[in-house]
């Protein structure tokens, strides 16, 4: 039988677990953390994932790692983590190709915006039309009109089938009556090797990706996506006023496992949005040709939504081929 001296210090014990949480349960983060992002090293998601991990860092006060894992327009990366523990220490950089992926697939292993939590936007950005710097096309109107004149003859290149790139492709083909090849590859590190060699005629593909290699005189930028360009961009013409209609602005955010603590996803919520919001970062981002643009998770979830609706329209519209 306990005695009564035994029977408070028992209750002294528990009321200090009360009191003091950290003592019962591991504090956050513990461990190394991980952001997943499912394209190629040295892309453009690649690239703002390694600028978040590194400011993130310092907020958390413990490493965060990059770990690629491409493949199926990030719907490999996506699969992986909803298999992975729901302990908050994995978060994946998703971009837009997720919304596409996701309207031309017939049938999908998990519900492309219910089954993720999301946590915020952290990039915005046009995309780019572009040249090689000895291409004879000296505008977008050109190399249209020789894509009309010639069919099948020009190609042009995406970060894989079923990306955004792809389909903003097949859209400048719907408006113009153009119909250049796509080229697909895996990742814009691959393609713009083949690019830059001669063998893919036409770049698509993201500002912060074009951005440095049009600084480096490497490509010459024949229109962007949206009005919202760096100022040493803002003589390159925009696409809708040479294809009516012709706008497009991507973006890169992240989420978390569904079923993850909510203290740990608020913590990862509140960390984003602040480096989000930074003078630092809005300099990075503006370096690369992008927006800092950060956003709650019901917004975040209702723009994936409403995209991949408008995607499905384009893809029906195009008569493009959904993947099982």
């Amino acid at each position: 039988m306990m005695t009564r001296g035994a029977f408070l210090a028992a209750v002294a014990l528990a009321l200090s677990g009360l009191c003091n949480p950290a003592s019962s349960q591991e504090a956050f983060p513990s461990r190394p953390l991980k952001i997943v992002v499912g394209f190629a090293a040295g892309g453009s998601s690649d690239t703002v994932a390694r600028l978040l991990a590194e400011k993130l860092a310092v907020r958390f006060g413990k490493p965060v790692i990059v770990e690629n894992r491409p493949g199926a327009g990030g719907m490999v990366a996506t699969s992986q983590l909803l298999r992975e523990p729901a302990d908050g220490y994995q978060v994946l950089l998703l971009a837009s190709a997720h919304s596409v992926t996701a309207a031309l697939r017939t049938s999908m292993p998990f519900d492309p915006v219910d089954d993720i939590e999301w946590l915020s936007t952290a990039a915005t950005y046009g995309m780019a039309f572009g040249v090689r710097p000895d291409s004879p096309y000296g505008s977008l109107a050109e190399i249209v009109a020789a894509a009309k004149a010639r069919p099948r003859t020009l190609s042009y290149y995406s970060v894989g089938y079923g990306t955004g790139h792809h389909l903003l492709g097949e859209w400048l083909n719907a408006a113009t009556g153009a119909e250049f090849t796509h080229v697909p590859y895996r990742g814009s590190a691959a393609a713009i090797s083949d690019f830059l060699g001669g063998r893919v005629d036409l770049m698509i593909d993201t500002m912060t990706f074009v951005h440095p290699h049009a600084a480096a005189g490497k490509v010459r930028t024949l229109a962007v996506t949206s009005r919202l360009v760096p100022p040493e961009m803002a003589a390159v013409p925009f696409s809708g006023d040479v294809v009516p209609g012709l706008a497009y602005e991507s973006w890169l955010g992240l989420a978390i496992r569904k079923g993850a603590p909510a203290a740990i996803v608020e913590r990862w919520r509140a960390e984003i949005t602040a480096v989000v919001q930074s003078d630092a970062f809005a300099q990075d981002m503006s370096r690369l040709g992008a927006n800092a643009a950060a956003s709650t998770g019901p917004v975040f979830a209702e723009r994936v939504r409403r995209e991949i609706a408008e995607f499905s329209r384009v893809i029906e519209a195009r008569g493009i081929e959904r993947q099982q």
